[in-house]
């Protein structure tokens, strides 16, 4: 397949596949033209990619995990797989964490100035966060 069948195929801009190709994500060939060539298997790598990505995953990460479904067994796989997996949900799961504290504040910030009163006088900086404190 040519860059553009790929392209359309996968919905993946060629200046991505590129990308990828620099990074060894993917691979194609040269024709006699030198057009790039790209065999099945790219649209295979790249539905793994882009799995991989929605886990946040990082290219060097997609990169290795790529060779390892290559040139490893389905238990191999998933042994490799596996750890990866629970260290990214680990992640997930203390940003979440993260997050409903942080709401958690900004809620209580957010409900003390509402309620600070109108006035011409100077606000001192603790107004606005006093719930903070």
């Amino acid at each position: 397949m040519r860059i553009s069948e790929v392209t359309e195929s996968s919905g993946v801009p060629a200046t991505t596949l590129r990308y990828y190709e620099q990074l060894g994500l993917i691979s194609s060939t040269r024709a006699a033209n030198g057009y790039r060539e790209y065999g099945s298997e790219a649209l295979e790598h790249l539905r793994f990619i882009s799995v991989a990505k929605k886990m946040n995953l990082d290219l060097e990460q997609i990169k290795w995990l790529l060779e390892v479904t290559e040139t490893g067994t389905c238990t191999n796989t998933r042994d490799t797989l596996h750890p990866v997996l629970t260290e990214r949900l680990r992640e997930v799961e203390d940003s979440i964490r993260n997050l409903v504290e942080l709401r958690a504040v900004l809620v209580s910030s957010l409900d003390h100035v509402a309620t600070c009163p109108d006035s011409s006088e100077p606000c001192q900086s603790e107004c606005a966060f006093k719930s903070l404190t």
